[in-house]
């Protein structure tokens, strides 16, 4: 015959249970861990502020873009805080021209505020007259885009010489400003083009002959087809979205190229 269950609480419950399941958790824990855990997160939280305070009063020599609440400097390299950087600089005017405006190859002339239609309309956007590498037609967008292709516009030297052995000496871009909804769509939300916060690109030129066209080369085992692929993925460092043929057939013959406060890269 089997022998009756003890009650629960005697020996067998979960209320008597050492250890995680102690009703008294607090009792296990030393005076002497507290007191060391709380000098820790004390030590910690110093060392982490004396650090900011060095920084930011220049007690410190850090590279440039390192510190991302600081703007950046086009002529360096951007680092791990650039899209913070870009869309920091979107919502602060005068903060992007400073930074347009200590750029060595960059000209720009700032633009009048508009506002067309609903949902359409620009502000703090520039002309850009003078580039790394020259455009078709001077691009007008907003501060934000234009400090993201400059940067762009110096990897793509690197790019071309490894690929091509060449320089770049054009780039032909089909436009930024039109008021229209994401992907022409007669309903939906209004494209990064609607605010000149796009543009799209559609092929680069030589300084030894070739027109390298999004459309023709895309994805050819071609030293053509391994620059845009290598653009492609060297504008997804600086830009919030970059859509290529990879996308979808709307983007079969050029990259877009936009300032988003999200990122995607296709």
């Amino acid at each position: 015959m089997l022998a009756p269950r003890e009650a629960a609480g005697k020996g067998h419950g979960t209320g008597n249970l050492p250890g995680p399941f102690s009703n008294n958790m607090s009792e296990d824990l030393h005076p002497h861990a507290i007191k060391a855990s709380a000098i820790g997160f004390g030590a910690l939280f110093l060392m982490v502020a004396l650090n900011w305070l060095a920084i930011h009063f220049g007690l410190v020599t850090i590279p440039p873009n390192t510190v991302p609440w600081k703007p950046p400097k086009l002529d360096a390299r951007p680092g791990m805080f650039v899209h913070w950087q870009m869309q920091s600089m979107l919502h602060d005017k005068q903060s992007c021209l400073s930074a347009l405006d200590h750029a060595n190859e960059l000209r720009y002339a700032p633009l009048n505020d508009t506002n067309t239609a609903q949902g359409c309309g620009f502000s703090d956007v520039v002309r850009l007259d003078r580039t790394p590498v020259a455009f078709n037609t001077s691009p007008e967008v907003t501060c934000s885009l234009a400090a993201a292709l400059y940067w762009w516009q110096r990897d793509l030297q690197t790019i071309a010489a490894f690929e091509l052995h060449t320089t770049i000496t054009r780039i032909d871009q089909e436009g930024s400003y039109a008021c229209r909804n994401v992907n022409n769509a007669a309903f939906g939300p209004r494209s990064e083009h609607a605010t000149a916060n796009a543009i799209d690109i559609d092929a680069f030129e030589t300084a030894d002959g070739r027109r390298i066209a999004v459309a023709k080369d895309w994805n050819k085992p071609t030293p053509e087809g391994r620059f845009l692929r290598a653009a492609h993925d060297s504008a997804c460092t600086v830009f919030g979205e970059v859509l290529g043929p990879d996308y979808n057939s709307l983007h079969a013959a050029h990259f877009h190229l936009d300032e988003a406060a999200w990122t995607m890269c296709r």
